[in-house]
């Protein structure tokens, strides 16, 4: 009777431990991190900002043709100073590596004087200004960032140089978050003045394809070959298109950067 209870009580104690469930390191991925660079153009100076990394961690730097370049334990480090479209992730083994984020570093344009929006009233999102687009910084992914403008209606901006320039083509970022309802297809007319010369106009239509659940910064590029002292870009966002579930509605078209070559 005493080797029954025995047993039991054994058998009790077995079957009520808890089971408990371990995962391997090298199993667990590390977190995308927020990586931005000091500067949209390839410089010396151009440097990675990622306030929220872990010290701990380190960064694998990938170049455009997907050349290994190294892996740094410091982002301050790390100079963007070739063109193209760098590739980063975190790594800290025995954990996998981060999912890849895209820097784009382009080449610097020629000086724009000054830049305006001239239609008024002003958008709700023009919390950093016109001048916003010629600082030479990219703007966050969130719409909230202040270095995004945009509206979704009609609206001007007016590009001032200090001298006769010759515009060969016209860069611009928009961003591309159809959740937000932030789509980048508008009508675009470029007014080119020479001096008291009859204005020059260039006529564009543009719009940007990819996932409806995808966001991203894009840049286009606009042919121009004239010669200006001052432009004015006239832009006319269109509606959402029918693959959208807002389709019918006026899209916003939010800018960052506007590049002259």
């Amino acid at each position: 009777m005493i080797r029954i209870l025995g047993l039991f009580s054994l058998l009790l104690l077995f079957g009520c431990k808890k089971q408990t469930t371990y995962t391997a390191a090298s199993s667990v991925q590390l977190a995308t991190p927020l990586i931005n660079s000091s500067s949209l153009f390839a410089t010396k100076n151009n440097k990675i900002e990622a306030p929220y990394l872990d010290a701990e961690l380190g960064l694998e730097v990938h170049s455009i043709e997907g050349k290994k370049r190294t892996v740094f334990n410091s982002k301050e480090n790390i100079a963007l100073d070739e063109i193209g479209t760098y590739r980063l992730r975190t790594v800290n083994p025995p954990f996998l590596p981060s999912e890849w984020v895209e820097l784009k570093v382009l080449p610097e344009g020629k000086a724009i004087e000054s830049i305006d929006w001239i239609t008024d009233p002003k958008p709700n999102y023009f919390k950093g200004g016109s001048a916003v687009l010629i600082d030479g910084k990219s703007a966050d992914f969130s719409f909230h960032s202040k270095g995004w403008t945009g509206a979704n209606n009609p609206f001007g901006l007016k590009v001032q140089f200090d001298t006769t320039t010759r515009v060969d083509s016209l860069t611009l970022g928009v961003l591309f978050n159809p959740s937000a309802w932030i789509y980048p297809i508008s009508e675009l007319q470029i007014k080119i003045q020479k001096d008291r010369s009859e204005v020059i106009l260039k006529d564009f239509d543009f719009k940007v394809e990819g996932n409806l659940n995808e966001q991203k910064h894009v840049f286009l590029s606009f042919e121009v070959g004239e010669e200006a002292n001052e432009m004015q870009l006239d832009f006319i966002p269109k509606n959402l298109p029918e693959e959208h579930p807002g389709a019918g509605t006026p899209a916003w078209l939010f800018l960052d950067e506007l590049i002259i070559y």
